[in-house]
């Protein structure tokens, strides 16, 4: 079996990658027979394929975030003073504070989704202080998240029909 190393991605390629992140601690043969094909150093090639041309990269580990004592999740909704290119110059500074799991530029009122996760309120709210003493920020909205009732998932996003999918 030999895959094009620009070409999109096949059902075999699609039903891997939703394996993947659902457990990527599976072993190829057990991905295989998940997936329909049953040569583990076929199943080893396309995931080097699938990292090589993009469509994955790297293989993390899910932290339980209560047993990490991590028990302060928020979302912070943050509003950037706007100017020549502050989305950039705003979203590189946000990176960079402790907690911050992701953030997201969006249309509306509001420039930027971040979610982030702290022990407690007392360290939130030094991460706080951090934020106000940005100049790109017009003004933020803190929600604290009371209960997670699903997180993000990527391995929601690829849809297979029940006719293509052994899973």
């Amino acid at each position: 079996m030999r895959m094009r190393k620009d070409s999109g991605p096949d059902i075999f390629d699609l039903r891997l990658l939703k394996q993947l992140a659902t457990d990527a601690s599976q072993s190829n043969s057990q991905l295989g027979k998940k997936i329909g094909i049953f040569s583990a150093s076929a199943i080893s090639k396309r995931k080097k394929s699938l990292g090589e041309r993009g469509l994955m990269g790297g293989i993390r580990a899910s932290l339980n975030v209560e047993k990490c004592d991590l028990n302060y999740p928020v979302v912070i909704l943050v509003r950037g003073k706007y100017g020549l290119n502050y989305v950039e110059t705003l979203g590189e500074k946000l990176k960079k504070l402790p907690g911050i799991l992701s953030i997201y530029n969006v249309s509306g009122d509001i420039d930027f989704v971040v979610f982030a996760v702290y022990r407690n309120r007392t360290e939130y709210l030094s991460i706080l202080d951090k934020l106000y003493d940005m100049e790109e920020i017009e003004r933020t909205d803190t929600r604290q998240i009371y209960k997670i009732i699903k997180d993000f998932d990527y391995s929601n996003a690829i849809n297979l029909t029940d006719s293509l999918s052994p899973m």
